[in-house]
């Protein structure tokens, strides 16, 4: 970014088409596992479910809508 700012958030840069379920699956399993946590395996057949749940969505996640349907404990 060399210095520049942007305003607001940077989205992340969509990966459906980019990855298959089991390469998105190897990402996540790999992230849980980072900084010393101990997670179970994401499965390619959990990417698949959460990708046909959320095939019809457009545009990118906001915070609000995300903690929303899924809040979290503080």
């Amino acid at each position: 970014m060399q210095g520049k700012k942007y305003p607001g958030q940077v989205p992340m840069t969509p990966f459906e088409a980019l990855l298959n379920d089991e390469e998105i699956a190897a990402v996540l399993t790999f992230v849980r596992n980072s900084y010393g946590n101990e997670a179970s395996v994401i499965s390619p057949a959990q990417v698949s479910r959460v990708r046909s749940s959320v095939k019809d969505m457009r545009g990118l996640y906001n915070p609000a809508d995300l903690l929303k349907e899924h809040p979290h404990n503080k």
